[in-house]
């Protein structure tokens, strides 16, 4: 009864004081920012900065920590999403992109390439188109068997037949293996807006494939697709699931969701039994998109960064009030500084404590949250 006890008590104690927060602007000249991607590009153990700028025409890097500016590659017009990986291991990561990317598929072209650089990453990349996916939206390397080695998912935004407002279709995704580039099919399942793949580590060995779609949260397993939760239960296309995080408070895995597609809620979900409990922890953003979960402040339990870039746009932390994740406390970072649509979370500064890099789409800047 004494453990029991003491497990009930450890359960419901706060979590540590959230650390102080100091601003660095990297960069205010985007045109409407989009995507950041942190990685050590020029191979001095610090994360730099790959920033997409969703209407502007170059890929370019910011340099740590000064954030001089790196111009990729040129003419790629409406990038939309990329991911890194150095699957040559030549110690700089080779980047594969999506541009010339429309929200209706006979509208867009859909380019996807391969870039990668030379032996100063400062200097112009080359360039490889590997396939065209219209809408294509999401690209992720992932580890399917643990060993190592990542295979390239790519992923459209609707399928072909897709149509507003329902976009009642089933969405592709496609794998690719590094030096054949052959496109082969992962899954058809997904359907609606596919707006996240990711990487997690849910069991056994190596990496499998969460999505976030109208169908709602689903981890794709050897044996099938497991449903995790439907989702936002509204009719479509306010339904489903926008964005996804794995997090831990503790030893106890939780998802953090945006809720539906672009949409208005910070969804938790804890894991009880055999099913997963929805919490929604806010309901008031307009154009929900940014979401990224971390330790800020050391204490073993994860912190969710959620923003929108909506009117009145927040940067928000969410910190939960007991390891049952069950409640939270929200805590303002930025009051319309930043109309935040992506942020990730990494130590910026070599000092053994977490960042928040975050980027904005309409206030067309990036900004870095460092601890005081």
């Amino acid at each position: 009864m004494f453990f029991v006890l003491l497990v009930l008590l450890a359960l419901a104690l706060p979590g540590a004081p959230l650390p102080q927060w100091r601003e660095t602007t990297v960069t205010d000249s985007l045109k409407m920012g989009y995507q950041l991607v942190a990685a050590d590009l020029n191979r001095d153990g610090r994360p730099d900065l790959i920033v997409v700028d969703e209407r502007g025409t170059e890929l370019a890097w910011y340099e740590n920590p000064t954030w001089e500016r790196h111009v990729i590659v040129k003419d790629v017009p409406r990038t939309i999403n990329l991911d890194v990986y150095d699957y040559d291991g030549d110690g700089i990561p080779e980047i594969a992109m999506g541009h010339n990317f429309e929200t209706v598929p006979e509208k867009s072209i859909g380019n996807v390439l391969i870039l990668k650089s030379g032996p100063d990453p400062r200097q112009p990349w080359t360039a490889r188109e590997i396939d065209r996916i219209p809408t294509v939206h999401r690209l992720r390397w992932i580890d399917l068997k643990g060993d190592g080695k990542k295979v390239l998912l790519v992923a459209p935004m609707i399928g072909l037949k897709a149509t507003p407002p329902d976009y009642a279709d089933n969405v592709p995704v496609y794998l690719y293996r590094p030096g054949v580039w052959k496109r082969e099919l992962f899954t058809a399942l997904p359907r609606g807006i596919l707006h996240s793949i990711t990487p997690v580590h849910w069991q056994g060995r190596g990496e499998q494939l969460m999505t976030a779609d109208f169908l709602g949260i689903r981890v794709f397993l050897a044996k099938g697709p497991v449903e995790i939760s439907k989702g936002d239960p509204r009719p479509c296309p306010q339904c489903g699931s926008s964005e996804i995080k794995i997090g831990h408070l503790g030893k106890r895995r939780f998802i953090a969701a945006i809720e539906p597609w672009h949409g208005n809620q910070v969804v938790v979900y804890t894991e009880e039994g055999h099913a997963w409990k929805r919490h929604v922890i806010e309901d008031a953003m307009i154009n929900g998109h940014a979401l990224a979960v971390a330790d800020l402040n050391g204490d073993g339990r994860d912190e969710i960064v959620a923003g929108f870039r909506g009117k009145g746009f927040q940067l928000y932390i969410f910190t939960a009030d007991d390891q049952t994740g069950g409640r939270w406390t929200r805590h303002v970072l930025d009051a319309g500084g930043i109309a935040a649509v992506d942020c990730k979370i990494a130590d910026f500064h070599g000092d053994r404590r977490p960042a928040i890099a975050c980027s904005g789409a309409s206030s067309a800047n990036v900004k870095l949250y460092s601890q005081r």
